[in-house]
């Protein structure tokens, strides 16, 4: 669904339970040094290792499926956290590093999905952020 405000959405076609898998997150994996050339504001960083050469983020600009549509939310903010419906977690799967996002709550009908793409980036600089191949989502409602 195309919003003029926001960009694209997913919403909920029906009740979605708690605990259910609505998609890997895909996309290209490349390092944080080399993500200065992608136009995503939907990038997600697959490991920290402190160093930009070696710290890996998925950028979905090309290869990335619905997952990259789920709405951000400005973690900042304690009413945008509040619309949080949906989360992460990584997995290795054939020696290999995956991100499933999934439902934390139900999900009603209607209802759009949100998720924190900038999630354990709390309390870092804006310096940090951008460092971590993260956009700064203080001024989002």
């Amino acid at each position: 669904m195309y919003d003029a405000n926001v960009g694209f959405t997913v919403k909920a076609i029906s009740k979605i339970r708690k605990h259910t898998i609505i998609a890997e997150y895909v996309g290209e994996v490349t390092t944080v040094e080399k993500s200065g050339a992608s136009s995503s504001d939907s990038l997600m960083t697959l490991l920290n290792t402190g160093d930009d050469r070696t710290s890996l983020i998925i950028d979905p600009t090309r290869t990335g499926n619905v997952a990259r549509f789920v709405s951000g939310v400005n973690n900042r903010s304690l009413l945008s956290k509040k619309m949080t419906n949906v989360r992460s977690r990584r997995f290795a799967l054939d020696g290999k590093c995956h991100v499933v996002l999934f439902t934390w709550k139900d999900i009603n009908a209607g209802e759009l999905l949100h998720y924190d793409y900038n999630a354990g980036m709390q309390g870092k600089s804006i310096e940090e952020w951008a460092k971590s191949g993260f956009y700064d989502t203080s001024a989002f409602f």
